[in-house]
């Protein structure tokens, strides 16, 4: 008798379950960058941010790249400095740190990105890279949305909020509309 699995299948699995986490990974990355994202808008409404945001928007080809580039080269050590720490023994530190300078990070690169866009996809493997990349990640975003799990958890989530939501309206009545 032969145990040994079918021809693919341990290669499917383990490809299956990279394009999960890849997905997962990517899901948290967007969920974060689009917050982070207006939460920097709105500290760009301050007089001295604006201004530097203006000059930041209205830069260059290469000097966005620069702009986009550096901050995000400057906050690799840190993130390795967090793996130190973890390795060292100490867990609690090294995941704050990277913590801290993923948040962090993640908001300044989703400025920087949101302002020197333009100018960076006027750079032709740059805009390359930006399509190549925005491929890949909706065919693993398409993949896990199309997961049974994924669909499961969206309808019983929006079972939920309806409940909530009626149960709400028998206590309080219907929600004022919001204010735009």
């Amino acid at each position: 008798m032969n145990a040994s699995p079918p021809p693919g299948l341990v290669r499917r699995i383990v490809r299956g379950g990279f394009g999960i986490l890849a997905a997962l990974w990517i899901l948290v990355e967007e969920w974060l960058w689009e917050g982070l994202k207006r939460a920097m808008q709105w500290l760009g409404r301050l007089p001295p941010v604006r201004w530097l945001e203006a000059r930041i928007a209205s830069a260059g080809p290469r000097t966005a790249l620069a702009l986009f580039v550096v901050p995000w080269l400057l906050l690799l050590p840190v993130k390795l400095l967090a793996f130190w720490f973890m390795a060292s023994g100490h867990a609690g530190a090294g995941v704050l740190v990277f913590v801290v300078a993923k948040v962090l990070g993640t908001a300044l690169l989703a400025r920087l990105f949101t302002l020197t866009k333009p100018a960076l996809l006027t750079i032709g493997w740059f805009r390359r890279l930006h399509d190549w990349f925005v491929a890949i990640k909706q065919r693993l975003l398409g993949y896990v949305r199309g997961l049974r799990v994924v669909i499961w958890v969206k309808v019983a989530s929006a079972r939920v909020r309806a409940a909530l939501r009626a149960f709400w309206h028998r206590i309080h009545g219907p929600t004022p509309p919001r204010a735009g």
